[in-house]
């Protein structure tokens, strides 16, 4: 009996032991895949010991198979595309991401029901063809695993499938689309929201592999490159074939052409559907319609055109950022939608105002419209929606004061109304939205003082309303915020009056970003500001701030680039020497004296302009110290001395160097073509000299070559013709000598040729058929300039033109100019000077050009200033000139024209003293011309004896009357002065014309500077 006991025992105790664990094969396979993997977070340390059940990740079934695995990366990487289009991550932890390849024991676990190994990482390797080996598989997630391979037979076989998921690229927060436009207001325009990131490259020739997977309910595609599926009539077939299919995603997979609804209407239970970023290029079908069950169709950026269909049965409906979309909201909601909860139509073509029977949606928790050119105002009846919770109608046209009714909307939770014409004052009643988070009501026209009690929306963490005409006042912004806790405030160009607290704030004011830039602040910096432990951005330009700032700073690191903006106030003292973990520093238009100091270049500074200061001494060496992110620098406007750096080449990452007005000699440094993403460089206004630098060659997208008032001599040479992607080359007063090389005239995007007061001689070259730029002047009016973070870096463009050195503080692609002034050209005006329609000023004045005016200039009908004087030009003005309705400018004086000045009422306008024409003396109405009313035949210049040299006897009479005027002052002076008040204005116009002319193309500038910033 003890015997049997004993071995009653032992039976018992060895069925415990097999409860305890799971199949040995099964336990090995998954310790072989984890064998494969790198696993930086540790996720799977609980994998070990027999009981693989119990391991993380894994569940069995009742007879000890493993059934579940579920290693999905619980924190996937998020990322951002920054202003310049660059992925940045937002991440607080270090990645939790698996990364290797999977085991081919893995598809021994025949027993697998479910299997999610999304967002982590298998290295780009091929997708295993033993997926087909798990026939059990219900559910299946291999989302953005970082596979690279074609799809074809490996998930075929797999027809129990519920779930499946292969999408290989995810959403990410594209702040890239915003860039701000400078035009007489600032505006700020603004794309798609969201864009899509690769996480992976997988793509199919044809969809075949799914036709026997017909229990699929939900199949998501997105980022699969389907281009060489969808040309085909019929390439969504085999998707018709899954007629329980409930959600189908197909976002940003190539697809081009129709969208296939023919096929679509065989999914009769289809709930979900998501075709955006793709080329659809098509209207929305009406048939859609027909899909009762239908409640989500995003179509997002798809190229869509045509008019929005009737579509009842919709919940959500996003068609966003298509911007041949025409939406008639008074067509639209004429009739009802009574399920309708969500709707963007952000970025199309909204025809007029938002009509007030969109009140009749009641159903309506999302309406985003912006940049839609929506007209008029918000209609009363949209504040009854009561269920609505997210409002956008950013960057329209609308106008009008908001409605103290606002206050019926008590849902709202995000407010935004920026750029439109609002105005008035902001209603008190929104602070009875207790729900408001988000509120942004900048770059409009509201007036009065921010209503106080805004500062108790305990849920209000974004509050936007810079750029108004607000004339208040914030006595504390300490007192202001004690309630609530923001978390992005901006306040700057408010117009509103805002008192900094020397006093720490209350410890919930935690910000992360505080832009009080242009809002009269005075006095010293409170110390406490750098202490705020969660502030990642602080701007505090333009305003009078004094004193120096501490010399150690601090900012933390948020889903924006730490950021210190200081420029234009009245801070002086030595630049800090401790700048810790920023990112962009703008200490820009100070009073900021002694030299850079070495510790600036250390750390991740991207960004660093000190401009517009005292700082003298040499560019330190450490400013480029390897593996630097250095993008922007710009050091322009100060006392520095020396030679550039050969450390320079370790700033790999340089978009933008300005080094412009120093006294900075020697020449660039050949180390500096390791930068080959630069795009501007401006080194003007320096002692550099010697040859054109070669390393320019080396600058592939460079776009801007700002060289001028230099001392470089030698020729200009032709692989300049080599850097396709350049819009603007000043080399004016410099040395260079030799032809024009004609390779410039063939570069497609070239908007500014500013070679004037250099000493180039022989033609002027004929061929410029290539300058497409200027012959088609675009109307979009990119600006040519870049983005660096919420700021903008300008591209400063000097030109002679209407008599003026014109400076361009802003550029964009309408703005273009040519002036080859004062050189020592010489030959004909090239007829082909014709195509450039799109010209906006011309100056090939003070050269030894000769021969005729070509009348193909008649055909630059964009053309603004064309100055012609000062060369040996002859014959007559051509008629066709007549047809400039734009020129405002023109100078055709001291040259040897004749014949008569041809006329036209705008024409006549454009020198009505003359002289536009003075010193060409057989040119029938110029001041010193012949008599018009002569019935000879007028006298052409080639006739008569001496002609040629009327420019330098004009020359000869100026110095003349400047003798009299030094030995004779008071004789003439009486004469002109008393005599007749006409005389004496119009003698001293003609002497400062003259004298301006002569002395302009010494090295000296002309004082008045004509600021373009609003030219549209």
């Amino acid at each position: 009996m003890i015997m049997a006991f004993f071995i009653f025992l032992l039976l018992i105790s060895s069925q415990l032991v097999l409860i305890d664990a799971c199949h040995r094969r099964e336990r090995e396979a998954l310790m072989s895949f984890k064998s494969n993997m790198a696993d930086p977070s540790n996720r799977l340390s609980s994998w070990k010991g027999r009981n693989c059940c119990s391991w993380y990740g894994i569940n069995c079934s009742d007879t000890l198979h493993v059934t579940v695995i579920d290693l999905r990366n619980p924190e996937p990487n998020n990322l951002i595309l920054d202003m310049n289009s660059q992925p940045l991550s937002t991440s607080s932890v270090p990645s939790t991401a698996l990364v290797g390849t999977i085991s081919p024991s893995l598809f021994s676990l025949t027993h697998l029901t479910y299997l999610d190994l999304s967002f982590n990482n298998f290295s780009f390797s091929k997708v295993p063809l033993g997926f087909s080996n798990l026939s059990a598989l219900t559910y299946l997630n291999l989302s953005n695993v970082m596979f690279e391979d074609s799809i074809t037979t490996q998930f075929s076989n797999l027809t129990s499938l519920v779930e499946l998921d292969l999408s290989c690229a995810s959403v990410v927060v594209d702040y890239s689309s915003a860039y701000p436009s400078l035009s007489s207001t600032v505006t700020v325009h603004l794309g798609s929201l969201y864009a899509y990131i690769d996480r992976g490259r997988l793509y199919a020739s044809d969809l075949k592999w799914l036709q026997g997977l017909k229990n699929l309910r939900k199949l998501q595609l997105s980022g699969v490159d389907l281009s060489q599926v969808s040309p085909s009539v019929l390439w969504a077939k085999p998707i018709s074939n899954l007629t329980r299919l409930r959600l189908l995603d197909l976002s940003n997979c190539r697809i081009s052409g129709e969208i296939p609804v023919e096929q679509l209407l065989f999914l009769t239970r289809l709930s979900k559907l998501y075709m955006s970023f793709n080329f659809l290029a098509t209207k929305i079908p009406t048939k859609l319609a027909n899909l009762t069950y239908l409640r989500v169709l995003d179509l997002t950026r798809s190229n869509l055109q045509g008019h929005i269909p009737y579509l009842p049965q919709l919940k959500i409906l996003y068609l966003g950022n298509n911007s041949d979309l025409t939406v008639d909201l008074h067509s639209m909601f004429a009739v009802p939608w009574p399920r309708l909860e969500s709707i963007d139509i952000s970025s199309t073509h909204v025809i007029g105002s938002i009509p007030p029977t969109i009140g009749n949606t009641t159903s309506l928790v999302e309406f985003v419209a912006y940049n839609s050119f929506i007209q008029g105002q918000i209609p009363t009846p949209m504040m009854n929606l009561s269920r609505l919770e997210y409002l956008s109608l950013d960057m329209n046209y609308m106008s009008g004061e908001i409605s103290s009714s606002i206050s019926n909307l008590k849902s709202l939770q995000f407010l935004s109304l920026m750029q439109n014409s609002f105005h008035g004052p902001i209603p008190e009643t929104i602070c009875t939205i207790s729900s408001l988070w988000y509120l942004a009501l900048a770059i409009n026209s509201f007036t009065g003082n921010l209503p106080d009690c805004l500062g108790q929306l305990r849920d209000l963490s974004y509050l936007v309303v810079n750029s108004n005409n607000m004339n208040g006042s914030i006595p504390s912004l300490s007192s202001f915020f004690r309630n609530s806790t923001p978390y992005m405030l901006y306040l700057s160009y408010s117009g509103l009056t805002v008192k900094v607290d020397q006093q720490p704030f209350p410890p919930t004011f935690q910000p992360q970003l505080l832009s009080l830039d242009s809002c009269n602040i005075g006095g010293t910096i409170p110390s406490w500001l750098f202490n705020l432990p969660n502030l990642g951005y602080l701007d505090l330009s333009f305003n009078t701030l004094q004193g120096v700032i501490p010399p150690n700073i601090k900012l933390k690191s948020s889903f924006m680039q730490t950021t210190l903006r200081l420029r234009r106030n009245l801070l002086q003292g030595s630049i800090p020497r401790w700048l810790r973990n920023i990112q962009i520093l703008d200490l820009s238009e100070n009073n900021f004296t002694g030299s850079i100091p070495s510790e600036v270049g250390q750390g991740n500074i991207r960004y660093l302009k000190l401009s517009d200061n005292r700082i003298s001494g040499r560019i330190p060496f450490s400013l480029c110290q390897e593996n630097n992110e250095l993008m922007l620098l710009d050091l322009s406007n100060n006392n520095l001395f020396g030679t550039v750096p050969t450390s320079f080449g370790n700033c790999r990452s340089l978009v933008y160097l300005n080094l412009g007005s120093n006294n900075l000699t020697g020449g660039i440094p050949g180390e500096l073509q390791q930068a080959r993403g630069l795009r501007f460089l401006d080194i003007s206004g320096n002692q550099f000299d010697g040859l054109f630098p070669s390393v320019v060659h080396k600058f592939e997208k460079i776009m801007v070559i700002n060289m001028g008032n230099n001392k470089f001599s030698g020729e200009i040479p032709q692989f300049i013709g080599d850097l396709e992607d350049l819009r603007l080359l000043e080399l004016e007063y410099n040395f260079f000598n030799g032809s024009i090389p004609e390779e410039i005239f063939g570069l497609e995007n070239l908007q500014f040729i500013g070679f004037s007061n250099n000493q180039l001689s022989g033609p002027i070259p004929d061929k410029l058929s290539g300058l497409k730029t200027i012959i088609n002047r675009p109307k979009d009016g990119d600006l040519l300039g870049f983005i660096v973070s919420k700021g903008y870096i300008g591209v400063k463009v000097d030109m002679v033109a209407k008599g003026l050195l014109l400076q361009f503080n802003v550029v964009r692609t309408y703005h273009n100019g040519m002036d080859l002034s004062c050189n020592n050209l010489t030959g004909n005006i090239p007829s082909e000077l014709g195509i450039l329609k799109g010209l906006y000023a011309l100056n090939l004045s003070h050269n030894g050009l000769s021969g005729n005016i070509p009348s193909t200039i008649g055909n630059m009908s964009l053309l603004e200033s064309l100055d012609l004087g000062y060369n040996n030009l002859s014959g007559e003005i051509p008629s066709s000139l007549t047809r400039l309705d734009s020129i405002t400018t023109l100078n055709l004086a001291y040259n040897n024209l004749s014949g008569k000045i041809s006329t036209s009422p705008h024409f006549d306008t454009l020198s009505r003293d003359g002289l536009a024409y003075i010193g060409n003396r057989f040119l029938c109405g110029a001041p010193d011309g012949i008599d018009c009313d002569d019935d000879d035949d007028f006298p052409t210049s080639e006739s008569s004896d001496g002609s040629e040299n009327q420019s330098g006897e004009w020359r000869i009479l100026l110095a003349v009357v400047f003798a009299g005027y030094v030995t004779g002052f008071w004789g003439l002076f009486g004469v002109v002065y008393l005599v007749n008040k006409r005389w004496r204005e119009a003698y001293w116009e003609i002497v400062d014309r003259i004298v301006a002319e002569i002395t302009r193309c010494s090295k000296s500038r002309l004082s008045f500077i004509s600021d373009l910033l609003n030219r549209d």
